[in-house]
């Protein structure tokens, strides 16, 4: 049905807003944690624009001292606008979340309006994409904006393409690719766009006469795709991104295991539309080895079931089609052919969802249609399916509100998540509740011991509690892991001088002299010897430093002070 009135969009928007700052209102005071701390509140690159030209050329965590492959300059310059604007204010931060989500689904909404010329097939996945309490992972979580920021840039590319094939007018190919650009500014998966245009191509726009025309078309998307993926695997490769994620042996190794796993979270994903229940961060997926699992029997049901529809729909309504491919189109990475993440994340599903619903309403429509089911009964229906994923939206927002509150709730579901375990330790370490912090770390290393943080950490609670024989050890466990962790030096550092012990002091000075280039090495012993007040061995360090680094300010005002106040 075609709701004909020219001001639909703006009714549809309307909507939207209304909906969804009712539905997540209750998120604007959760407080920002976990990967907020990297990429906004310890990242001294959102702290000064100044720092701007960085974000194009850095991975989004450097300005917090850590490698990530992930480069998304477009999402580091919102955090630095809205820094800048309103500093660490949790509302600013979930509100801009929020206007991007909505956005997104106002854009979808106009998208599949343009497809199908119905209101209702268009307006209702949008409703259901713009509530679905799976959406929290990407809408609350503040580190989820690459989500709804380069969904709207993706959608605005697939629109603005059909109205280029529907009008003809150049502009709108240009903003598409446009779009398409900015897109891969704010999150890796937009790659994908190029078989979206190829579907709403070959689908909707295709002529067999005139194949030549789509080709060309599409070579300019083609480019940019290719284009954007070798300057990813070479000048924007920060942490070699094609060795692979880190997640277990089997699963690391073996192409055959991680499709087979592929089988399990592809069920669960359906399984999760429809019952959203007991949703969680960092899900501890066990790999499947064998062809003859539960898992896959459920897969190849799942395959045949939509081979079944594909086969139903196929000249009977595109957008049926349409739907079920742009799900499993973006649901491709998600194999980990080449293993780049952990099995499974509830957000993986934000724009996939947006076809799956459009192809469920469309064949339930077509059901109810051939039942002569009363339309009241399906309004009734449809309205309590809002409210029911409405109100576990708004609940899942509460889990979200601290990250002990968070932490807490999620290891109920992984109690081996040694990550989340160390995460669960900060935030109690924050709190002061320093016992139930080292309880924390403790357990994360007795999982898996990797990672030098937790050692770093567990130190830093045993110091809070007094026990700094303790702490000493743990920050030399956390350098034997990883020589380069400069934070537990400068601990150890500390640790020696309060004790006043010289043969500790000299020590940490040969592994550091071991393992950082001189500058670093020859600044650390001078204000060691500085801050000691042993001025004689600081001045012959400062002197050395300035016949070899004359550019140190720093180090020549100290030393400048030195001899000054004839110090010795």
């Amino acid at each position: 049905m075609k709701v004909e009135t020219k001001n639909i969009k703006w009714f549809v928007l309307l909507v939207l807003v209304i909906a969804g700052f009712f539905i997540y209102a209750n998120s604007f005071s959760n407080k920002l944690f976990w990967d907020d701390d990297d990429t906004i509140t310890n990242n001294v690159y959102t702290k000064d624009l100044s720092n701007f030209p960085k974000y194009f050329s850095e991975n989004l965590i450097a300005g917090s001292g850590q490698i990530t492959n992930y480069w998304r300059p477009l999402v580091l310059s919102s955090y630095a606008i809205t820094y800048n604007s309103f500093g660490l204010n949790p509302i600013s931060y979930h509100v801009i979340n929020l206007l991007w989500h909505i956005l997104a689904a106002w854009l979808a909404f106009l998208f599949l309006y343009k497809l199908s010329d119905k209101f209702w097939l268009s307006f209702l996945p949008t409703l259901f994409f713009l509530v679905h309490p799976l959406q929290t992972e990407a809408v609350t979580y503040v580190s989820g904006l690459a989500d709804p920021m380069s969904t709207a840039f993706v959608l605005a590319a697939l629109l603005t393409y059909v109205l280029f094939r529907q009008k003809g007018n150049l502009k709108y190919l240009i903003i598409s690719l446009l779009s398409f650009l900015l897109a891969l500014l704010a999150k890796e998966q937009s790659i994908l766009v190029p078989a979206l245009i190829l579907l709403v191509e070959g689908l909707f726009f295709f002529d067999k006469n005139k194949w030549q025309a789509s080709l060309k078309i599409f070579i300019p998307f083609a480019i940019i795709a290719v284009g954007y993926f070798l300057l990813r695997i070479s000048i924007l490769n920060f942490n070699d991104i094609l060795s692979g994620a880190d997640y277990a042996g089997v699963y690391d190794s073996s192409l055959k295991v991680r499709l087979l796993t592929f089988t399990f979270v592809f069920v669960k994903f359906l399984k999760l539309l429809f019952a959203p229940f007991n949703l969680h961060m960092a899900y501890e997926v066990i790999p499947i080895t064998s062809i003859f699992s539960m898992a896959v029997a459920e897969f190849l049901i799942a395959i045949a079931g939509i081979a079944y529809i594909f086969k139903i729909y196929w000249q009977k309504n595109k957008l049926v089609i349409f739907g079920l491919a742009w799900f499993l189109i973006l649901l491709l990475p998600r194999t980990n052919i080449i293993s780049i993440n952990r099995p499974l994340y509830e957000h993986w599903l934000y724009l996939p969802m947006l076809g799956f619903w459009l192809a469920l309403f469309i064949i339930i429509d077509d059901l109810l249609k051939k039942l002569k089911a009363r339309k009241i009964i399906i309004i009734v229906v449809l309205a309590l399916s809002l409210i029911y994923f409405g109100t576990l939206t708004i609940k899942r927002n509460i889990i979200w509100r601290d990250p002990i509150t968070f932490y807490e709730y999620n290891l109920k579901f992984t109690p081996n998540s040694f990550i989340q375990r160390n995460n669960l330790g900060m935030a109690y370490s924050d709190a002061g509740r320093n016992a139930e912090a080292i309880y924390q770390y403790k357990t994360a290393i007795s999982i898996k011991d990797i990672y030098p943080q937790i050692h770093f950490n567990l130190g830093n609670a045993l110091v809070a509690t007094g026990k700094e024989a303790e702490a000493e050890t743990e920050y030399y466990k956390s350098i034997n892991i990883s020589p380069g962790f400069s934070l537990a030096y400068s601990r150890l550092v500390m640790l020696a001088i309060k004790d006043k012990d010289e043969s500790k002091i000299s020590a940490v000075l040969d592994k550091i002299k071991e393992n950082f280039p001189e500058s670093y090495y020859l600044n650390t012993a001078f204000e060691i010897y500085y801050y000691q007040g042993n001025y004689q061995e600081a001045r012959t360090i400062g002197q050395e430093i300035m016949a070899k680094y004359p550019e140190d300010e720093k180090v020549g005002l100290m030393l400048l002070q030195i001899n000054l106040n004839n110090l010795q």
